[in-house]
């Protein structure tokens, strides 16, 4: 709406008064827009045959704001709500939440076709802004697994078994940096850890320049990603659902950054010829020279996915490890004991059983483009599901007791695919949760092997979001002291 000031002069109303009214009824267009939008507590927005499910018919703003502030208690809120539930979101409609295996399962075993990872992602979560279009947590469909086919072999058990020495090493070496004799926020420390480790073994870099400045690059980027700046801007742009299009200079720049030395680095093994190098980068060159290569810009965003992912959900793995050691004593004792017998089966468990607890994202997601059948339930195309991590791994009918912390529980077993899920499943499992076990494993068992550590707190730490994931409130903070008796080894 418009007033010329030559139609403020006819009416005898000053022009400023008549822009006055204007904005108050632009305001109040606004605010009607807004409320319809995401405050009206109906079930508009939730598919007609997901209506009869259960759900919070209050105001979609505030399960967003319930959900970006204290996820903790919205996800309580939610386990309230049973196997299956429906709640509205602004920007992304309705949510259907399951949390029975059976469905988690039918939703894992669904044809790629069928339900969509990467489009849904997109409409959550600021992946594709942070790593491009053509990493493979962005692709679905066919080119999704023609992308996992050509990765898989980086993660798979040969090559980790490359790795592990490499691991090893480094998590010997840097148990010295550790600080001691204080409180320590061990996330912070973890992540300098699972830092190094992801850039020898990913990136596999040697020039020290280069090294410090991917270092720094890289930090720099992980930085960003965590501030309450881009927190604010994801809930913004989840709410707005348009898929990130809008401009993020500071994270461009930190993007451009790293790919700048990632290029500097395949240019000089493409000039320096030799056979090929173990490392991650390594085997992505020797696979372009068998015809199933990347080309540069894929490169790039492959690479970039793995050293930010690669290191920040293990580092956050490793803080709530140690917290839950820390705050159940008995529990670390054993861990201890079994270590020092070269026995890791117990320090397996009790990663297992952390990531039921304490698992790094709350759910994952799916996005049906075809009907979807559940028992007794079609869910229609253009939902999206969200498999419940959290409260299926803390389902009483399957884990007895389940917020008790007992790693007793995956000792001698196999987890099952459908109710231990913190890496996902099915064809969208994860490819670098086999890596990030085996990080947390290795760089665990050093610090237990050299030093005596405790809780700095008699109080367990909370789960707290960051913009992506779920960490310690406090950073998993501990006091180490070394052990008089103990070289490290």
């Amino acid at each position: 709406m418009w007033v010329r000031r030559e139609t403020a002069a006819r009416l005898a109303l000053p022009h400023v008064a008549v822009r006055s009214v204007i904005d108050k009824m632009r305001l109040r267009d606004g605010f009607v827009f807004l409320y319809h939008r995401v405050m009206t507590p109906t079930v508009q927005g939730i598919p007609p045959q997901l209506r009869q499910l259960p759900g919070y018919r209050r105001p979609a703003l505030f399960n967003a704001l319930e959900y970006w502030l204290r996820m903790e208690r919205f996800n309580q809120r939610l386990g309230e709500l049973g196997d299956r539930f429906a709640v509205r979101m602004p920007g992304s409609g309705a949510w259907l939440g399951l949390t029975h295996p059976d469905d988690i399962g039918a939703v894992f075993r669904a044809k790629s076709d069928q339900a969509h990872f990467a489009e849904a992602l997109r409409m959550l979560s600021p992946h594709e802004l942070v790593t491009g279009p053509a990493a493979i947590t962005s692709l679905d469909g066919d080119a999704h697994t023609v992308m996992r086919r050509a990765l898989m072999p980086m993660f798979a058990g040969p090559a980790l078994r490359e790795y592990e020495p490499i691991i090893d090493a480094i998590a010997q070496e840097l148990v010295v940096g550790c600080p001691t004799g204080e409180p320590t926020r061990v996330l912070r420390y973890a992540q300098r850890v699972t830092l190094k480790v992801i850039m020898t073994v990913v990136f596999g870099v040697t020039d020290r320049d280069r090294a410090a400045r991917l270092r720094a690059a890289i930090l720099d980027l992980t930085g960003e990603i965590g501030s309450w700046r881009f927190l604010w801007q994801i809930a913004a742009a989840t709410t707005r659902n348009d898929g990130f299009s809008r401009p993020f200079p500071r994270i461009e720049a930190c993007k451009a950054a790293i790919d700048a030395i990632v290029l500097e680095e395949v240019a000089e093994r493409m000039r320096g010829g030799g056979p090929a190098r173990d490392d991650v980068l390594g085997r992505m060159l020797a696979a372009g020279e068998d015809g199933a290569g990347l080309d540069h810009a894929a490169l790039c965003e492959q690479l970039r996915l793995l050293l930010i992912a690669g290191h920040d959900t293990t580092a956050t793995t490793i803080a709530w490890v140690l917290e839950r050691l820390t705050h159940h004593p008995e529990v670390l004792a054993e861990v201890e004991r079994t270590v020092r017998d070269d026995d890791d089966s117990y320090l397996d468990a009790v990663i297992h059983e952390t990531l039921r607890l304490r698992p790094i994202v709350p759910f994952t997601v799916r996005l049906t483009k075809e009907p979807l059948a559940l028992d007794g339930l079609t869910v229609p195309p253009g939902t999206l599901v969200l498999p419940h991590i959290t409260l299926v791994q803390r389902r009483a009918d399957i884990y007895p007791d389940p917020h008790s912390f007992r790693p007793e529980r995956f000792l001698d077993i196999r987890p099952d695919g459908f109710s231990w899920i913190p890496f996902g499943g099915g064809i969208r499992r994860c490819i670098g949760g086999p890596l990030a076990m085996m990080e947390t494993r290795s760089i665990v068992r050093a610090l237990v092997q050299n030093l005596d550590i405790r809780a700095a707190r008699r109080a367990p730490e909370a789960p707290t979001r960051t913009a992506i994931f779920s960490a310690p409130a406090r950073g998993g903070e501990i006091i180490a002291t070394p052990r008089p008796s103990a070289a490290v080894r």
